[in-house]
């Protein structure tokens, strides 16, 4: 019984609050029919001089009218006239038969005024059921002289009550009241039901409007089977906190056969509200609740950008024993959080685009919410999750050397991570050409603890190098790139120039070549014959032909060509040009 005051208590506070009134006295009114008014208040404490309750009612403006006249005074005796709480006589009786029967079954014990007020004072274990009880049943706030019922009004007007001390006629709390005022007992939102294990038994679950509840001071429900009501007091919330779920166990009801049931509201003054009915069906209950089964978990979209794809399985023909899905989603070690709104029963993919610890493990199921409101969590599935966050840029890239080998090497440095980035797990190594304006991967899976990069030339040949760097997360994320840096490589090798052209007139002989751009290159050497006719000096580097003049007619002549750099490295000879001047015509 203690847990059931504790939360009747919750909720009086809660209706008390709502009022505004004291924490000492609270006083609650309510009508069945717009024209009679019930009274029940409730004390924490007692005054010191207490000697009784005085009901005072208050016609709009008009003066106070105390309408007992004699002193309430609690405390349950059978010869206890009820007419004074209660001026309908017949009501009156049938309150007074009803506690000579609580009091034959030992529900209730007879106290005196000076008994009842001695254990009240003392929070008697007695006086606090007797309380609670008058909590859920107004029959038992009028035996016990907490409660008033006004059969006089007539007037079509606002009405204020009051409770005052008898001893000193201090007002201890008040309530106003509309005439024509009713409360709104259409509070059950749903019903449901669910079979007892080995289909033993029925459960009914209901769901209520919680503010309804409140602020029409339901003390709990009533549940009918075949017009039989089941409960002996009204049935409360399991949480006092929250007043919006109800359920009655029916644990002599068959499972495999239909019934009727019935369920209404019931306030603290006792005034039932609305019935409402309920078939429970065998055939809308499941042998056997199944799960969903996860069975994949995708990034959607580049790199996480939209979030992440969860699919399952669930069989088609049960789907109609659904309200739908719930999906839920672990940051380990979190424990799971409900990630969608109820989703369909059809439905079996779910975009979850809320967010994750950088390089996670997740954990992603998906709860099957049946019409009966049993929750069935599916099978489960890990998933390592690396969401959409570019890594930070690296800093200070430079070219700290060269080496001459059969190609030029060069050597890239940049900084190591900063301290605080888990992002960056490796590096990329990208070059660049201005020409063509195109980027080209060197490397992309230096892990992050590398700091460094050894690029070897493609050819022997001189040229400028354009590099950058991008750090790259898990998920595959790239960061921006570094600062460009230029390495300047020097020709180790060169190829063999090209006659594409020679031309004889007279005594001269016109030779033309091509030959790649080499940035170092210095010029050609030109051989006739084996010797040296023309050097760096008259063929450089953008020569790309030659005249040699005064040769003799009637000869023949071997030329080849080799390339020099600055550094003096010579490359091959060309392919021999066999040029023959003819000779001069004799006078006959």
């Amino acid at each position: 019984m203690k847990t059931f005051f504790i939360s009747f208590c919750a909720v009086l506070a809660h209706y008390t609050v709502c009022l505004g009134q004291s924490a000492t006295t609270n006083l609650l009114a309510q009508s069945p029919d717009g024209k009679t008014v019930k009274l029940v208040w409730f004390m924490n404490s007692i005054p010191s001089d207490f000697t009784g309750f005085d009901i005072k009612r208050k016609d709009g403006i008009g003066d106070w009218v105390k309408l007992n006249t004699e002193p309430l005074l609690p405390g349950i005796a059978l010869k206890k006239s009820l007419t004074i709480f209660e001026k309908d006589n017949t009501e009156a009786t049938r309150i007074q038969n009803k506690l000579k029967d609580l009091i034959k079954i030992g529900k209730l014990k007879e106290y005196d005024y000076q008994s009842f007020l001695s254990k009240w004072k003392q929070s008697d274990k007695d006086i606090m059921d007797i309380i609670y009880m008058a909590g859920q049943d107004f029959d038992i706030s009028v035996m016990c002289g907490f409660g008033y019922v006004d059969h006089t009004l007539s007037q079509k007007t606002d009405y204020e009550y009051a409770v005052f001390s008898h001893a000193n006629d201090m007002m201890l709390a008040s309530v106003t009241w509309n005439y024509g005022e009713i409360p709104d007992l259409n509070v059950i939102k749903e019903i449901t039901s669910q079979a007892g294990n080995g289909k033993k038994g029925i459960k009914i679950i209901w769901a209520a409007d919680e503010k309804k509840v409140k602020s029409n001071y339901v003390a709990g429900f009533n549940i009918y089977k075949k017009g039989i009501r089941l409960n002996e007091s009204p049935i409360v919330s399991i949480d006092a906190a929250h007043l919006s779920d109800y359920f009655w166990n029916d644990a002599s009801a068959n499972a495999f056969t239909a019934d009727q049931y019935s369920i209404s509201a019931q306030t603290l003054f006792g005034i039932e509200g609305i019935i409402k009915s309920y078939t429970y069906e065998p055939s809308q209950h499941p042998e056997e609740y199944k799960k969903a089964v996860v069975t994949s978990v995708l990034s959607s979209g580049y790199y996480f950008k939209d979030g992440i794809t969860i699919n399952w399985s669930f069989p088609l023909e049960e789907e109609h024993y659904l309200k739908g899905f719930y999906v839920e989603k672990d940051n380990m070690p979190d424990g799971y959080k409900r990630v969608s709104e109820l989703l369909s029963p059809s439905t079996r993919t779910f975009i979850d685009k809320t967010g994750s610890s950088v390089s996670s493990k997740i954990r992603m199921r998906v709860v099957a919410l049946y019409h009966d409101r049993t929750s069935v969590s599916g099978v489960e599935m890990l998933y390592s999750y690396f969401p959409m966050i570019d890594p930070p840029k690296p800093l200070n890239i430079q070219v700290v050397g060269g080496i001459e080998h059969k190609n030029f090497v060069m050597r890239l440095k940049w900084d190591s991570i900063m301290n605080g980035d888990v992002v960056t797990k490796r590096y990329k190594v990208y070059s660049y050409n201005p020409t063509s304006r195109r980027y080209y991967v060197l490397a992309d899976t230096l892990p992050v603890g590398t700091t460094s990069f050894t690029h070897i030339a493609e050819s022997g040949l001189a040229a400028d190098y354009h590099f950058f760097v991008r750090a790259v997360s898990l998920s595959g994320m790239e960061s921006e790139p570094s600062d460009t840096v230029v390495a300047k490589s020097l020709s180790l090798e060169l190829p063999a120039p090209t006659f594409i052209k020679n031309v004889t007139d007279g005594s001269k002989v016109y030779l033309m070549w091509v030959y790649p751009d080499v940035a170092d290159l210095l010029g050609y050497r030109l051989y006739a014959d084996g010797v040296l006719i023309a050097d760096e000096n008259i063929l450089g580097k953008t020569v790309k032909a030659h005249i040699i003049e005064s040769v003799e007619p009637g000869t023949t002549t071997t030329y080849s060509l080799c390339a020099i750099t600055i550094r003096g490295i010579t490359g091959p000879n060309s392919s021999p040009a066999v040029v023959t001047i003819p000779a001069k015509n004799k006078r006959r």
